[in-house]
């Protein structure tokens, strides 16, 4: 509830950041985060699925299988988020048209720079999402929050402060990927403290 509390609000200050660059803008932040977001959703759900796993192996008392899900689970996620960065990131102008008619050329181009800026850090964000996974199966909840609350924290602050600083939407576009890699780094940073904790529990 909080997770999803903090999203809704930290997206209305982004959005109305997005707001103030124009219509072209506002129309090609929603196109492309519309394609985002069916990204980020396809990596979630093999998170969520991670969570599954770490709970169950905890309980059959089976630990030393979470190190291999993480592994398996990082694979898997590179192989679902290659099709996706091929399509965002070399063929962006395509992927726009879906929402877009191709004579729109200042939202296209709105939305191209935004997909062609945050595709290829979702190899990153696949990372975390496996590493959230587990953290939440594990029960480690302060750990999961602390990692996610400053990715939305920081996307929302650095999306004011490069964007003025630079007068550009770009800057609201480079603050996802500044977030998802500080965010990324937490997540692992908590999963290899529990890591070190199954080892030495199975020692």
């Amino acid at each position: 509830i909080l997770q999803q509390s903090f999203v809704s609000v930290g997206n209305l200050f982004i959005q109305s950041r997005v707001n103030s660059f124009g219509a072209d803008v506002i129309a090609g932040y929603s196109a492309a985060i519309k394609l985002n977001t069916f990204a980020i959703t396809s990596f979630s759900t093999l998170g969520n699925a991670m969570s599954s796993y770490t709970a169950q192996n905890i309980g059959g008392g089976k630990l030393r299988r979470i190190p291999q899900g993480f592994k398996a689970g990082i694979i898997m996620l590179m192989v679902v988020a290659m099709p996706f960065f091929i399509a965002y990131f070399f063929c962006p102008n395509a992927m726009m048209n879906v929402f877009v008619s191709g004579s729109e050329t200042d939202i296209i181009y709105a939305g191209r720079i935004f997909l062609k800026i945050v595709a290829p850090f979702y190899f990153i964000i696949a990372v975390k999402l496996v590493a959230d996974g587990i953290l939440r199966g594990a029960g480690l909840m302060k750990s999961f929050m602390t990692a996610t609350f400053s990715d939305l924290l920081l996307r929302v602050i650095l999306a004011y402060v490069l964007s003025y600083s630079m007068n550009s939407e770009i800057g609201i576009w480079l603050s996802w990927p500044v977030g998802w890699v500080i965010a990324m780094a937490l997540s692992c940073l908590f999963y290899a403290r529990y890591y070190r904790q199954v080892i030495a529990k199975n020692r």
